[in-house]
Formats: C-alpha cells, sequence, structure tokens
C-alpha cells in the first residue's frame, strides 16, 4: 500500500517533467545583462556540460535470468501436473478396491508383494 502510493506520487511527478529541457534565450540575457561578454561566457560554458547517461548493462541479464526462471516455472508446474495425475490414478485405485472391512488378508497383500515378503519374513524369525 505505502510503497505502491510512493511510487505513484514520484512517477506522476516525473511523468509531469518535460522529456527535454526548454532552450535558454540567450539573446534575452545578453539584453537584460550589462556585460554580454558574461552571457557568452556562461553560454559556451553551459554548452560545454555534458550530462553522461547511464548505460543499461543489467536489462540483458535480468532478461535472462527471467527466460530460465520461466522455463523453470514451466517445467516445474509440469512436473506437478504429472504428479498430480499419479496420484489421481493411486486415488482412483484405493477407491475402486474393496473396503478393507469386506477384504480378507489374501486379497489386501494379492497386489502388494512387497508387504507379503516383509509380512511371510517376520512371521518366520518369530516362528518357534
Amino acid at each position: 500500500g505505502a510503497l505502491r502510493s510512493k511510487f505513484e506520487s514520484s512517477h506522476a511527478t516525473v511523468s509531469a517533467l518535460p522529456s527535454a529541457l526548454e532552450p535558454i534565450n540567450w539573446s534575452y540575457y545578453s539584453s537584460k545583462v550589462g556585460d554580454p561578454a558574461l552571457v557568452a561566457d556562461f553560454q559556451a560554458k553551459y554548452a560545454a556540460v555534458q550530462i553522461p547517461r547511464a548505460e543499461d548493462v543489467k536489462s540483458a541479464d535480468i532478461n535472462a535470468l527471467e527466460s530460465e526462471f520461466k522455463k523453470e516455472v514451466t517445467n516445474y508446474l509440469a512436473e506437478s501436473n504429472e504428479r498430480i495425475s499419479q496420484f489421481e490414478a493411486t486415488l482412483a485405485a484405493l477407491h475402486a478396491e474393496k473396503p478393507l472391512k469386506e477384504m480378507t488378508v489374501e486379497e489386501y497383500l494379492a497386489d502388494k508383494p512387497a508387504l507379503r515378503a516383509q509380512i511371510e519374513a517376520d512371521i518366520e524369525a518369530r516362528a518357534l
């Protein structure tokens, strides 16, 4: 909220400024100032002032990072959608099974060979 309003006010202030400076009417100042050489000196010094513009050296890096991030996000979303479909398939398989109350141990272990082997190993280990 506060940061956005501060940005908006600063942006409005900058946008209200002209895109280029108004040219100075040097003849007006020459006629008003008693020494025209002084005005000519100021004019020459003003013309000699060069304000360097900042060079944009970061936009290319930022754009490269942005495109890399977009690729990562796209890959992440594709992998997430794949995991979601796997989870949905697992959930559908669980819903398709008989309720546990109606199932025998043999029916439950029929499609779980690893669990069956573990249970049988536990039974063998505890056998007298």
